[in-house]
């Protein structure tokens, strides 16, 4: 290291100039565009013109409610939806814009797909949110961004058609728009817009760029008749993003009535009917209008005529009287303000408009109903008694207290809170405190009102609790009441007394019952009067079964009719109906629901719900006897002495029957059966302490509580009952028979025990049956083979008293028979007995298809149609024809249609169309035939007062050939034609009163000489009016015959469908055969299931092979099924076969059969049985244990009969058996013990 280097360090004074300070150019580029928006507010012509304050952008007014102006420089204008309204000049063009807001970057470009081909510009909108950079000094300024726009037609290249850039500041969002116009296009365009600038990706440098809009432009000034537009424009500097656009108006015009005022609705003087353009928002005006509109409701299908306009006029009415509104003013009961902007399900629509005003909508009698929950123009409309109601019975019932609400929670859209959806509650107090708190939610739709809201939830809520509905059937008269109807219900036995019936007769202002009643002057007499409605009038006074009514009924009431009987004290409950049906033959089934007419009153006002009395049956508990004794006697009955006890207690006051239980000891309560005395005797007691319980019961079946005894000692009966004195088990198969028998005394046995258990403990056995005295036998059955139980027996007396088992130890064996012949015996007789075996072990049948009915028949049947039409004779003008007739001219043919004349000018000949319908055409020569057939029928008979309707229709060509001799003589005129060919097809249909059939039948035959292939199918549809029909047959046969024999292959399918009022069955067949020299091969498969009424069910499937050869014949088939056998649904499956095996092949190739059945016999290779019974074995060699090892373990039985046992303990040793010594060996080898012949 040498010495140290010396520094110099210079410095120098900068002077006293302070560094710059950066600086920012001020924003260069500011956003010009308008926004301009065509909003299609609705259709049809909107009521007046709203105003600036009632536009909103983004929830906020152009225009505040003193005038203030929100947004500046806004301009909109108003179109009502006339027919004849003018176009708005700010629009020129249709435009559609999609918002995008998507970054264009230098490395992606932005590409846009466009089908429209109707567009005749795009407007593209850019955006950049913040543009300037930031150079190395500080200072802050603009900055420059290239860009370009290309279009491709029709999947072209692309076409540069803008090139541009944006150069300046900005530190707000800056918008631009472009407008790019399409050239023609057949498929469509691909615009691409791409920035030409790169991404300088640095904080100094601001430079993003958005494509933030699309915009599609079709050049067209267009009115828009029927709709209703709101135009408005601004300028985009004020928002980032188009704005949302509202506006509050009044909507359509809906036909209204001429003397309705929808403003403050009220009606003036009496309505014509007729009716006159206004906006209104009452729901029942609505609803007419979506039902008679023919531009978007059901004008094209339900014109005014077709909806009851009358009724929807109370409805209206009903909808505009005034009710609180809860802060101390008045409003109409219901509104609908509503917006639909979407198709919907007409009926949906309908049903949830009629829901605002708690209504249903429903077709009848050729128009459409609309009913609603409110107060009728009269109390009732019809009444039904147990005299015109069908066995007279009236069946109720209500909804599970699980469904019942308690508290509505309704949702509606709230106008304070710029209409988005608000909830306001209901509660009933007193449902909560009997049900608790169940709320339930809904949307009360069209509702802009929180008490309008609040109201419909108080109904929910109201509806739910009065929930109690009635069904019954009744005859024609049930037509009457249509859904929404209020209908009395006098039921006599829901009221305690009578109060309906039928009339006697009736005198001017005197009716006279069919039965004795409690009427009484000031009670109301409802009757059915002749034209179809009911009437009540106050009863003046009553003699008899003759009640005087102080008014005269607006018609005679006639003999028969009903009448029921209202009074103060005894209400008829009042239901309204929901809905009818017809079930039967003049019979209409009708459900109705609780009504209540104080609700209304209650639901608008909060008025008190009065309670309407239905009944004058006693709901009270009936009081309890006020004490129980008990006492006993001794008689000697037989020369035995008999202790019998007595249970006695003072009469119950509206008691009819007593409920009367006992038991000794710490025993069971045994109770005796239902008495109408204060006392009942329990004969032959056993000694104990007794205690005894009774209850009263009413006429209504309520009963009172219990009322006990004292605990008493009584002395009856010393000891236990006996044992039995025997027990036997008998073998059966599949079952044990128990057998025993009882000893002297055991008289006043009740019944007999019987245990059981797989062990001999008593501890684990188990109640098998009680079984009363003197029953002394008892099967078991349903057991596995072999199986083996232990069974016990024990008396129990009539008093409870239990006796000792017998035996007392070890259980009495009892086993199912092992016997495996005649249980094998008894399975195959069971077998045998099943539909399934019947269908597998019967022959195939071949398919040749004769016989009535069959399917050759109806071929025959079609093609002798064919011939007699083919074969027509030439027509003869001097002749006559009938209908049906077929006649020839020239080549054509020709059918009559009704009776033809004869006309010996032949004016009356084809092709005159008052005789002749044309059948089509036969042309002929010597050696071949072409025809083309058409035949149409259609025929009206009425045979013994049936009438029956019958179609038909034949298609058919054909074409034959034979040879010639050339000479003109046929050489085979015997034997007809050579070759035919022919495609068929016949078409009948059939209808009576109570049968249809639809049949078809389809040919095609080809033959030359002896080979014919033939190809039919024959589908048919019946129906009666208790069975119902389908089936299709198909058929395809191929066959050649010659002078020694016949060859034929078919191929068959069948598929049968029926139902009737018992069941229904479904089977499908399919077969395939070959024949040949009287020999034949046949493979079946069929498919079968079937249900009937009183519950057979079965399902089965089989497939057979069946070979019939020189009078062997030889079958093979397998089966599976379900179905009942002994009324048990049992599944099997079988199977039939000179042999059965299992075949599995073994590496090489060798053939393995582990399983076979042959000649009645089974065998089984190497097997391993967990648990076998075996009724004999035949040992062929050896049997010993899995472990045997020769003088070690195990053990071992020789053919010869050597026996050898081996230790398996510590100790070792073994033991060999022979015919001639015993020998025993120690763990050493070494012998011990020997017996017998001591040589060995």
């Amino acid at each position: 290291m040498g010495a140290a280097r010396k520094i110099d360090i210079h410095g120098e004074k900068g002077g006293s100039a302070s560094p710059k300070a950066p600086t920012e150019a001020s924003d260069s580029l500011r956003s010009t565009n308008l926004a301009k928006l065509l909003i299609a507010v609705g259709e049809g012509e909107f009521e007046g013109t709203p105003t600036a304050a009632d536009i909103y952008l983004d929830n906020t007014p152009i225009n505040d409610a003193s005038g203030n102006v929100n947004f500046e420089n806004v301009k909109w204008e108003w179109r009502t939806g006339s027919v004849d309204q003018s176009y708005i000049p700010g629009i020129p063009s249709v435009d559609n814009e999609t918002t995008v807001n998507v970054e264009l970057r230098n490395d992606s470009p932005w590409v846009r797909s466009i089908t429209n081909t109707q567009l005749s510009a795009v407007r593209v909108r850019l955006a950049w949110p913040v543009l300037q950079q930031q150079d190395d000094e500080g200072n802050v300024g603009g900055y420059r961004i290239e860009y370009a726009i290309d279009v491709s037609t029709d999947g072209g290249s692309y076409q540069q058609v803008l090139s541009e850039a944006v150069d300046g500041k900005t530190t707000t969002r800056y918008e631009r728009s472009r407008r790019i116009d399409l050239p023609a296009a057949t498929s469509g365009w691909q615009i691409r817009v791409r920035r030409l600038t790169p991404n300088q990706n640095t904080n100094k440098i601001s430079d993003a760029m958005f494509i933030a809009g699309l915009t599609e432009v079709i050049d067209a000034k267009l009115r828009y008749p029927n709709t209703a537009l709101l135009y408005i424009e601004f300028d985009a500097e004020q928002f980032t993003n188009i704005p949302a656009v509202t506006v509050k108006c009044k909507a359509r015009r809906w036909q209204v009535p001429s003397n309705y005022d929808p403003v403050a609705h009220t009606y003036s003087g009496v309505w014509d009917g007729t009716m006159k353009l206004a906006w209104t928002n009452n729901p029942a005006w609505i609803t007419f209008g979506i039902c008679t509109e023919d531009r978007f409701g059901l004008g094209k299908r339900i014109k005014p005529w077709m909806v009851d306009k009358w009724e929807l006029y109370r409805i209206s009415q009903y909808c505009d009287q005034a009710v609180p509104n809860g802060v101390g003013g008045m409003e109409p009961r219901f509104l609908c303000d509503i917006n639909l902007q979407g198709k919907a399900e007409a009926w949906s629509l309908l049903r949830d408009i009629a829901g605002i005003y708690r209504g249903m909508t429903y077709w009848a009698q050729g128009q459409l109903v609309m009913q609603a929950d409110m107060p009728r123009a009269q109390d009732f409309d019809y009444v039904f008694t147990r005299a015109n109601v069908i066995d007279g019975k009236f069946s109720y019932g209500s909804a599970s207290a699980k469904t019942r609400y308690t508290r509505a929670i309704v949702s509606y859209d709230n106008p304070d809170n710029n209409y988005d959806t608000d909830v306001i509650p209901y509660a009933d107090l007193d449902l909560q405190r009997r049900y608790g708190d169940k709320p339930t939610e809904l949307t009360a739709i069209g509702c802009t009102r929180a008490s309008e809201a609040q109201r419909r939830g108080k109904w929910v809520v109201l509806s739910n609790s009065q929930d109690r509905t009635v069904s019954f059937t009744t005859g024609l008269e049930g037509a009457i009441p249509m859904p929404g109807y209020i209908i009395p219900i006098a039921d006599s036995l829901l009221a305690g007394r009578e109060i309906g019936g039928r009339i006697t007769s009736a005198a001017g202002r005197v009716v006279t019952l069919d039965r004795d009643t409690l009427a009484k002057s000031g009670d109301r007499l409802i009757i059915n009067l002749p034209s179809g409605k009911a009437e009540g009038r106050t009863v003046q006074s009553v003699m008899g079964r003759a009640v005087t009514v102080t008014t005269s009924y607006s018609e005679e009431p006639a003999p028969q009719l009903q009448w029921a009987l209202d009074a103060d004290d005894l209400s008829i409950p009042l239901y309204r109906v929901l809905s009818t049906k017809r079930s039967a033959e003049g019979q209409y089934a009708i459900t109705a629901l609780q009504y209540n007419p104080s609700k209304f009153a209650f639901i608008d006002t909060g008025a008190r719900l009065e309670e309407r009395p239905i009944s004058v049956i006693p709901i009270t508990v009936v009081p309890s006897p006020a004490s129980v004794s008990l006492t006993s006697t001794t008689a000697i009955a037989q020369g035995l002495a008999v202790t019998t006890m007595t249970i006695s207690w003072p009469a119950v006051a509206g008691a009819v029957a007593y409920d009367v239980e006992w038991r000794r000891d710490s025993g069971n309560w045994i109770k005796v059966q239902r008495t109408g005395s204060t006392s009942v005797d329990i004969t032959g007691i056993y000694a104990g302490a007794y205690l005894a319980r009774v209850r009263a019961v009413s006429a209504y079946d309520i009963s009172s509580s219990w009322r006990n005894s004292m605990l008493t000692q009584l002395k009856g009966k010393e000891g236990l009952p006996p044992a039995v004195t025997s027990l036997t088990a008998t073998s059966l198969i599949f079952g044990i028979a128990l057998k025993w028998t009882f000893p002297l005394g055991a008289e006043d046995t009740q019944r007999t025990e019987i245990w059981y258990g797989p062990t001999t403990d008593l501890a684990k056995a188990t109640k098998l049956s009680d079984l009363a005295y003197p029953q002394s036998e008892h099967v078991m059955q349903g057991l596995l083979a072999g199986v083996t139980f232990f069974f016990w027996a024990r008396l129990v007396d009539r008093t409870g008293n239990v006796g000792p088992w017998y035996p007392t130890g070890v259980g009495v064996m009892g086993q199912t028979s092992s016997n495996a012949g005649a249980i094998l015996e008894m399975i195959a007789d069971q077998i045998s007995e099943t539909e399934l075996a019947k269908q597998l072990l019967d022959r195939i049948d071949l398919i040749d298809g004769d016989g009535a009915g069959s399917v050759n028949e109806r071929l025959e049947e079609l093609k002798a149609n064919i011939g007699e039409i083919t074969d027509a004779l030439v027509y003869v003008p001097t002749d006559a024809y009938v209908r049906d007739n077929t006649v020839r001219v020239g080549d054509n043919l020709w059918t009559a249609i009704a009776a033809v004349p004869a006309a010996a000018d032949g004016s009356n000949g084809p092709p005159n169309p008052a005789y002749w319908v044309n059948s089509g055409q036969s042309i002929r020569t010597a050696n071949a035939l072409a025809a083309q057939v058409t035949k149409n029928t259609a025929d009206i008979t009425t045979v013994d007062g049936k009438t029956s309707v019958t179609a038909s229709q034949l298609q058919a060509v054909q074409a034959q050939y034979r040879a010639d001799s050339g000479e003109g003589d046929l050489l085979d005129a015997i034997k007809g034609w050579d070759s035919t060919a022919s495609v068929a097809q016949e078409v009948k249909v059939r209808t009576e009163q109570d049968f249809a059939l639809a049949q078809r039948t389809t040919v095609l035959d080809a033959r030359v000489g002896g080979a014919e292939s033939k190809i039919s199918i024959v589908e048919t549809a019946q129906a009666t009016d208790r069975e119902a029909t389908t089936q299709q047959i198909t058929n395809l046969t191929a066959t050649v015959t010659t002078n020694q024999s016949t060859v034929q292959a078919a191929i068959q399918s069948e598929a049968t469908a029926r139902a009737s009022a018992d069941g229904a069955l479904s089977t499908k067949l399919d077969q395939v055969q070959a024949t040949a020299n009287g020999a034949s091969a046949a493979v079946q498969t069929v498919s079968s299931a079937q249900a009937t009424t009183d519950g057979k069910l079965t399902a089965m499937y089989t497939v057979k092979l069946q070979v019939n050869s020189n009078g062997q014949y030889v079958m093979a088939g397998i089966g599976a099924g379900i179905e009942n056998v002994g009324g048990v649904l049992q599944s099997q499956i079988l199977m039939t076969a000179d042999r059965f095996a299992l075949v599995n092949t073994l590496a090489g190739g060798a053939i393995s059969t582990p399983f076979v059945a042959q000649n009645g016999q089974l065998f089984l290779g190497p097997t391993f049985i967990m648990d076998g019974t075996i009724t004999n074995a035949k040992i062929g060699s050896f049997i010993s244990s899995t472990d045997y090892v020769a003088g070690q373990r195990g053990w071992i039985l020789r053919k010869d009969g050597t026996l050898e046992i081996n230790g398996s303990g510590a100790a070792g040793g073994r033991l060999v058996v022979t015919n001639r010594s015993i020998r025993v060996y120690d763990v050493n080898n070494n012998k011990r013990v020997q017996l017998g012949d001591l040589s060995e």
